[in-house]
């Protein structure tokens, strides 16, 4: 059993459910795995050319929606600049918008939503609607062409799109939930929504961060190109066959634990308890976070002891966390880096005969084994999207690790 020292002022013990729930739910927790990927974004979006994508990856709750609201914040301050007329140029130095749901299909009338979305979030505000606005008042304080999602083609939005990002000098554009931009059942939505976002990018300094879930692993496989001119961050859930991760979990949630501001909390942790909600949450710190926070507000309206028993109570469903488990798996896989050694063999062997049809023979290669866990892939190699310490770290900065 391990004891739990709570971390929270007291005065708090006196505060309304309302406010003690407020607090706990704005409470974040810096752990490794977060803090790797939120410094190898920032690197990417500093130094990767024009015209190349930032994709950040990961398995289903393990934090990536809380990963872009923290690069959101990191870019939105800037300090305004005048113009030689003296008027306050309007810079949007970050935007945010979340890919809207389909149903299995990526058409025109779908990126003219979605660009619709970003021309309002920079600030065009006559992107689907007409103003009147008395000419004395009015002042054009940028050429942003006006655009009508429902009556232009997309090729006139792209255009406003990418001067928009222009004239507000957008350094990043985050797009949540970027999977949907690529349905498996749509390859053809697929190439669209890939040759859209390098355009965009080519066309503007600005940096497109798409953050979302493996089937972006997936799209990028499909097309070669897109793979070349997009940089992969992966954000990892931890894993309990590595000793140390596995540490990192346990104190995560420790510390999590002992940020509930009440007197019902949980005093101490068991092994076992510790084990079953890594099980349930399959490693994944938002997961963790939204299970507690259930239990605590749960807790809160009840007045119940806030128990191992009590909060696994509102933990996911076996069958749900089997997928995610699955997800993570496959997308890991997908991720893992070859060695040196087989691209040398590759160059070394030269290309193989054709077959009978004329197409290359590719040699059935050897089955590798089993990841042992932690942040080394099959045979030592390591993942795409990580680093290694003692060669390039990142950016020069220390990974603040959690109490």
């Amino acid at each position: 059993m391990k004891y739990i020292e709570p971390k929270f002022d007291p005065a708090l013990l006196n505060a309304t459910p309302e406010e003690k729930l407020g607090y706990f739910q704005r409470k974040l927790i810096g752990h490794p795995h977060l803090e790797q990927a939120y410094h190898l974004a920032l690197d990417s979006i500093e130094f990767a050319a024009k015209g190349e994508v930032v994709a950040i990856v990961g398995p289903t709750g393990v934090g990536t929606t809380q990963l872009g609201k923290k690069l959101w914040r990191e870019f939105r301050d800037v300090a305004t600049t005048v113009d030689e007329s003296g008027q306050v140029v309007p810079f949007v130095p970050t935007i945010g918008v979340e890919a809207p749901n389909q149903a299995g299909r990526i058409d025109p009338d779908y990126w003219k939503r979605l660009l619709a979305e970003t021309l309002r979030r920079g600030g065009d505000l006559l992107i689907d609607r007409k103003v009147y606005v008395p000419p004395s008042e009015f002042v054009l304080t940028h050429p942003i062409p006006y655009a009508d999602p429902l009556k232009r083609g997309i090729d006139t939005l792209i255009r406003a799109t990418a001067s928009m990002l222009e004239q507000r000098q957008t350094k990043v554009l985050l797009i949540n939930q970027a999977e949907r931009l690529f349905p498996e059942s749509d390859p053809s939505g697929c190439v669209r929504s890939q040759q859209i976002l390098m355009d965009l990018a080519a066309q503007t300094k600005t940096r497109f961060v798409l953050i979302g879930g493996y089937q972006l692993v997936r799209a990028s496989c499909a097309r070669n190109n897109w793979l070349r001119r997009q940089h992969t961050v992966h954000f990892r859930r931890y894993d309990r066959n590595n000793k140390q991760e596995y540490g990192y979990f346990v104190r995560s949630l420790t510390n999590l634990l002992a940020s509930m501001p009440t007197q019902q909390r949980l005093v101490s942790l068991s092994e076992a308890g510790s084990m079953q909600l890594y099980i349930c949450t399959v490693g994944c710190i938002g997961t963790l976070k939204k299970i507690l926070l259930l239990a605590f507000q749960h807790a809160l309206r009840t007045g119940e002891a806030i128990t191992e028993e009590f909060i696994l109570q509102f933990a996911t469903h076996n069958i749900v966390a089997l997928e995610i488990a699955k997800e993570a798996r496959m997308g890991e896989h997908l991720l893992m880096d070859v060695t040196s050694v087989e691209v040398e063999r590759i160059l070394d062997a030269g290309m193989p005969p054709p077959d009978a049809d004329g197409a290359a023979a590719v040699p059935a290669s050897k089955p590798h084994p089993k990841s042992p866990g932690g942040g080394q892939g099959f045979n030592g190699r390591r993942r795409i999207g990580e680093r290694k310490s003692s060669r390039d770290p990142v950016g020069g900065r220390d990974v603040t690790q959690p109490n």
